[in-house]
């Protein structure tokens, strides 16, 4: 197996460094800008070579300390994530609990809406058939109702004698509205 092979072969897995470092200072250029960071180095650089004990005992304590703070860090996140999908998954619960008991709700009162629908309907249907059987019910289009028309009245003389009244209220009504 050639060196130009293996090459080629994990070029897919690893990452570009440079993509990585620019990545990582354009990102550091958004939180401090340049000269501010370089600033800062010069001060860090100052205090190790005016006081190399104490920068020793410092950075030696920062290393140390990197992987705990890491571990903390870690686990908090972790918990925050943790415990709201916990908390997303209990509260989804409890909504799916509620419209279950929502969707029995109105399967119940659909239930007892079409029966009180049905016995009204049914109570209506009744009252009227007993009403036209005895007689105290008229309904239009009834035998009963076009009996009780008297006989030989002509459809024609009852349109004249409405328009002839009609043109009397208004004659009325408007002579009453000149004499005021």
């Amino acid at each position: 197996m050639s060196t130009a092979t293996t090459r080629q072969s994990f070029t897919g897995y690893l990452p570009d460094t440079q993509n990585i470092m620019s990545f990582v200072l354009s990102t550091m250029d958004k939180v401090a800008p340049p000269q501010a960071r370089q600033r800062a180095y010069n001060a860090v650089f100052r205090f190790c070579y005016q006081r190399p004990v104490l920068s020793s005992f410092l950075g030696v304590q920062l290393l140390f300390a990197f992987v705990p703070l890491l571990c903390f860090i870690g686990f908090s996140v972790s918990a925050i994530l943790l415990l709201s999908a916990l908390a997303l998954g209990v509260g989804l619960f409890w909504v799916l609990v509620a419209g279950v008991v929502l969707f029995w709700a109105l399967v119940i009162t659909f239930t007892l809406a079409a029966a009180t629908w049905v016995y009204l309907a049914f109570c209506f249907v009744a009252v009227r058939r007993i009403g036209k059987a005895t007689g105290y019910i008229e309904t239009p289009g009834d035998e009963r109702s076009k009996s009780t028309k008297p006989v030989g009245l002509d459809t024609q003389s009852e349109k004249k004698e409405d328009v002839a009244y009609s043109d009397e209220s208004k004659k009325s009504n408007w002579s009453f509205d000149a004499q005021e």
